[in-house]
Parts: C-alpha cells; structure tokens; sequence
C-alpha cells in the first residue's frame, strides 16, 4: 500500500462542503483508494484551521476525525489523540462559550475524559508527589499523574466559560492539585 500525502494536501483544499460530504463516504482511519492515508496529520490541520479561521464547522470536522481516530487506538496512541481533541474543544469553549449539547462546545466530553483519568484517589497522588525521590514513584503512577496533568490542564483552560466547577464539585480537588502533579 503506497502513501498518498498529495491527497492530504488536495482535500485541505477544498471547501468545508465538500470536504463534510467526501468523509462521509469514507472509513475515518481506513486507507483512502486502497493508499495510505496520514490521518493523524489530516486532523491536526484541520484543528489548526479551525484555530486558525475560529471556524467552528472546521472544528466539528476536526473533533469527528480526532474521535474516530481514537476510538481505534489504546493507551498512549489513543491519549495523544484525545489530548489533541480535547485541546481544541476546550480551546473553542474557551473562544466562543460552552453549549449544553453541542458537538463542538460542550464541556461534557473534556469533564468525562478528566474522570476516566481519574484513576487513583487524590490522597494516594498527595502520597507520591510528597515523596523527595520522584525515582521511587513506579512508573505507572507516574504516566497516570502526567496524563492526569495535561488533562487538568485542558480543562482548567475552558473552565471560565463553563459551569463545569458547579456540575462537578468532585473535580476542584484536583484543578487545585494539578499543578503539584508530575
């Protein structure tokens, strides 16, 4: 199976139309035409672009590929790519305001992401970052605390837009503890 990057390249140039119209033929991470197609790059121009012209339709767009891509993804493949989605839906909340039931501008999916993270109980993660050693950390606690982090982070970025401090009181714990997370 041969790359097709020109492809890539050709369809980021078309018109938010056309471009809604072409994926909904496709398979979101399957080869295109039987060639390789760089979905990862594809979805983070798009983000860029939406960033970019502050279009919330190229984000949509973006936040569907993103979503797709990670449902089909484990682990650290699968949080990078929920770190990018996540990103820019904060981003766009914190640019246009929060939307109950929106796509694009609802909280709900970051405030879910968050939770699932969530794994341990702030006291243990107190425990850990209390210890002078970060090498006695094992590293399991330690890549659940960073992703942990980034996540917090994320959502502390739309946090002024949003309810989601009164919707979830269970969250400002760790919004306030965050910055103390490896």
């Amino acid at each position: 199976m041969k790359a097709n990057s020109s492809l890539v390249q050709t369809v980021l140039k078309w018109p938010l139309p056309q471009v809604r119209a072409w994926l909904d033929g496709l398979t979101i991470g399957e080869p295109v035409d039987g060639a390789f197609f760089n979905w990862d790059v594809f979805a983070f121009t798009l983000a860029a672009r939406a960033q970019q012209e502050r279009s919330p339709e190229w984000g949509h767009i973006a936040l569907r590929v993103y979503g797709a891509l990670a449902q089909r993804h484990f682990d650290e493949d699968e949080f990078s790519i929920r770190l990018s989605e996540m990103n820019l839906r904060s981003w766009m909340i914190a640019e246009f305001g929060e939307h109950e039931g929106d796509f694009v501008f609802d909280s709900a999916p970051i405030v879910a992401w968050v939770q699932r993270l969530t794994k341990m109980p702030l006291e243990e993660a107190a425990h850990w970052v209390a210890l002078e050693d970060p090498s006695a950390v094992p590293i399991e606690k330690l890549r659940a605390m960073r992703r942990l982090k980034h996540a917090l982070k994320i959502l502390a970025h739309a946090l002024p837009r949003t309810q989601v401090e009164q919707k979830h009181p269970e969250l400002v714990p760790w919004l306030q503890f965050r910055t103390r997370l490896y």
